[in-house]
């Protein structure tokens, strides 16, 4: 079916509206231009890219991935779209989708680091963690100024055991991210495993001093207490992430605070 001029015309006006609005963070305006772009002609390939982002910023997962699969199917040489695609479905819990995705962009553009890391994320999940280290890794070689891809390292290490080697590279996401809420956060947790343990207060310490809302670090806070003998103290902790809302306090607290 063929689009007239003025198709074409009207769907690269909303087209630009709509852009522009996303760059506002305006994304429920922009999802509506890209909506009338999309009416107005429907071949119009690049609005597909740009509201399969405003979704997936919306939470609409299925909608950003099925708005992905549009454009894939014009543009099925996009790296970039099957990298975007595999992140929806990562977070709509499709590991195993997530990384044919992932694979499908690698080989398209072997310099995307953003797709190793993601590919990382996936295997992570699937716990094949050498192949995420090893990815993580590759994703450094192209971008060694990302402290996600060591926060990420840490998180890998962390659940190998190998507590020092997370440290570390949470040690350096920090250096590159100074307030870096999680990395704080699970730098304490590995701190407290190795036996440091005013390292690891100091660090969920600082950890609730960015958010103070973060319940998981008055839980592992608590529970570095509960192991030093500080029963009141652990309690204190418990109670204040059953007060933030964190559903396994509840039963700690019941185990541990009688």
């Amino acid at each position: 079916m063929a689009f007239c001029q003025v198709d074409s015309a009207s769907a690269i006006s909303h087209f630009n509206k709509g852009f522009e609005k996303e760059q506002e963070k305006r994304y429920k305006d922009a999802l509506a231009e890209y909506d009338l772009a999309v009416t107005a002609n429907p071949n119009y390939d690049n609005t597909y890219f740009y509201r399969a982002r405003v979704k997936y910023r919306l939470n609409d997962l299925q909608g950003a991935i099925n708005d992905y699969t549009k454009f894939i199917a014009l543009n099925p040489q996009s790296a970039t779209a099957f990298n975007g695609r595999g992140y929806a479905k990562f977070l709509s819990g499709d590991y195993d989708g997530a990384l044919d995705d992932y694979n499908r962009s690698i080989s398209l553009d072997p310099n995307v680091y953003s797709a190793y890391l993601n590919r990382g994320g996936a295997e992570n999940r699937l716990s094949r963690f050498q192949e995420a280290l090893a990815d993580f890794s590759k994703a450094l070689d192209l971008n060694p100024n990302d402290p996600d891809i060591y926060f990420n390292i840490g998180m890998a290490k962390g659940t190998q055991d190998d507590n020092a080697g997370a440290v570390e590279a949470f040690n350096n996401a920090i250096r590159l991210r100074p307030v870096f809420e999680l990395a704080y956060l699970y730098r304490g947790v590995n701190k407290s495993l190795l036996n440091d343990f005013k390292g690891a207060t100091d660090d969920f310490n600082k950890c609730l001093e960015i958010n103070p809302k973060n319940s998981d670090a008055y839980l592992s806070r608590g529970s570095m207490k509960l192991d030093q003998n500080d029963k009141a103290g652990a309690c204190d902790d418990f109670n204040q992430a059953l007060i933030l809302g964190n559903k396994r306090a509840a039963d700690i607290i019941k185990e541990n605070c009688k």
